[in-house]
């Protein structure tokens, strides 16, 4: 089991203690113990405190991380700005031994030392590095598929990259790859690593400071289902910043989400259990579109496994060499697995563009897993069939082997041609055969409703508990 002393700082337990709750709820099923840390303050902010006096700033920082060294664990820290500023005093503190020694006379007053051999971990950093993909892997039940998400990594996140160390300052990629280990795109796009202006505040005219999230939010609003950060600064900025824009008749609407609420809802925690009613932007169509897409996906998941789809959807490599596509554009066959991963299975299976693969096996054989397009496009066709959605032609053909068990009677041109009479054909025997196959289709029909019926009852009494939290 991992464990860590925890540093909430001051605005994640006086504003946003939702936050903290699904920190606590995450951690604790990913089977990680937190410990809170008796007597700490402030990191301190550096934008008010090292400006006013910078040697109250590094003794803090130093007295807030002696506190941690005396309990002898990592420090773990889920706030962008104390993380940068415990990680640059530490860095300073290093090399400078002059300061820490002084430093350190003035904390010998309280029986401390700062002996700068702790190990601080921001929270993206712990998840990706010391928990680990695959056991977070393990613990979603409800991937976030089909959503698309706008991360926001933070300034304080990745800078100053002298103190920090743990991703690229420039183009950082680990917090990307856990949203996407989620189910969900993680969205690219131009202002990705602005700043979030919420230093502007200090400045003469506070409104300034909405000028930067304003840009952002009025890009992603555009190519995303929500925004995700793991910073309270941060989420200031673009969660109640964005409601008193609201509330001005600016038309902005983006749900911002913190990081470890999305977690929860994909490990199967309920919204309410995790706060997500406390924001001031509403969350509500969110956590309902990804509840929509996750009951469309369970449906999917009974003709196709997710993950060789989404695999298969990524790679696309395949798709310029679709005979089809060169002669007819409308047909893209990554465009319409894409729609299934989105939950639009059902609008896929009415469309015609489905019988447009000819089976010609070449996206088969060009793929490294043997797995192809194809192979998506038999089953959508299958899936289209049993809901009475093919074309004519194809269910023609379908009836005359179901009557005949041929797709065609001999004419007359075979006398011309002087050929022996065709043998006996097995056509009764077929109808049979396909009568048992029917019967057991049957069979297996009741066993999947009943199974269905339970899901649902117990999605239904999900949404119930949720109502009821709200």
């Amino acid at each position: 089991m991992l464990e860590y002393a925890i540093f909430w700082g001051c605005t994640i337990p006086a504003r946003f203690p939702f936050m903290e709750k699904s920190i606590r709820l995450v951690l604790d099923e990913l089977g990680v113990k937190l410990f809170d840390i008796e007597g700490a303050t402030c990191c301190p902010t550096k934008s008010i405190i090292k400006i006013g006096d910078e040697l109250t700033w590094y003794a803090t920082a130093a007295r807030n991380i002696a506190l941690v060294e005396k309990m002898g664990m990592d420090l773990l820290i889920p706030c962008n700005g104390c993380y940068s500023v415990l990680k640059e005093a530490t860095t300073e503190l290093k090399i400078n031994h002059e300061l820490r020694n002084e430093i350190n006379e003035i904390l010998a007053n309280e029986g401390l030392e700062y002996t700068g051999n702790l190990h601080i971990k921001h929270l993206i950093e712990a998840l990706y590095d010391d928990i680990g993909i695959e056991t977070i892997k393990n613990h979603i039940v409800l991937p976030v598929d089909g959503m698309n998400i706008a991360v926001h990594y933070g300034c304080h996140m990745i800078r100053p990259s002298s103190a920090i160390h743990f991703d690229d300052p420039n183009h950082p990629t680990k917090f990307d790859i856990l949203v996407e280990l989620l189910g969900a795109k993680s969205v690219d796009f131009p202002t990705k690593m602005l700043c979030c202006g919420n230093d502007l505040s200090n400045a003469d005219d506070p409104a300034d400071s909405v000028a930067l999230s304003r840009e952002k939010i009025l890009e992603v609003q555009e190519i995303a289902d929500a925004m995700t950060m793991v910073c309270p600064a941060c989420f200031t900025q673009f969660d109640s910043k964005q409601y008193l824009m609201q509330k001005s008749g600016e038309k902005l609407h983006m749900p911002i989400v913190y990081f470890t609420e999305l977690m929860g809802l994909a490990f199967g925690i309920n919204p309410s259990e995790l706060g997500m009613d406390m924001h001031r932007v509403e969350t509500d169509s969110f956590i309902e579109t990804f509840h929509e897409r996750s009951k469309h996906l369970r449906i999917a998941k009974k003709y196709f496994d997710i993950a060789s789809l989404r695999r298969c959807y990524e790679c696309a490599a395949c798709v310029d060499d679709c005979p089809v596509t060169k002669i007819i554009p409308r047909f893209e066959p990554n465009r319409i697995i894409g729609d299934v991963l989105n939950g639009k299975l059902d609008e896929v299976v009415k469309s015609p563009n489905i019988w447009y693969c000819t089976n010609c096996y070449t996206c088969y054989e060009l793929c490294p897993q043997k797995f192809g397009m194809v192979k998506v496009f038999d089953c959508l066709k299958h899936i289209s069939k049993e809901r009475g959605t093919a074309p004519d032609t194809y269910k023609g053909g379908f009836k005359m082997f179901m009557d005949t068990g041929k797709l065609g009677e001999p004419t007359a041109m075979r006398k011309k041609l002087k050929l022996p009479e065709p043998p006996k054909s097995g056509a009764e025997e077929l109808k049979k055969m396909m009568e048992l196959i029917t019967e057991r289709k049957k069979s297996e029909s009741k066993s999947e409703s009943k199974s269905e019926s339970k899901m649902e009852s117990s999605d239904n009494a999900d949404e119930d508990e949720q109502k009821t939290g709200e």
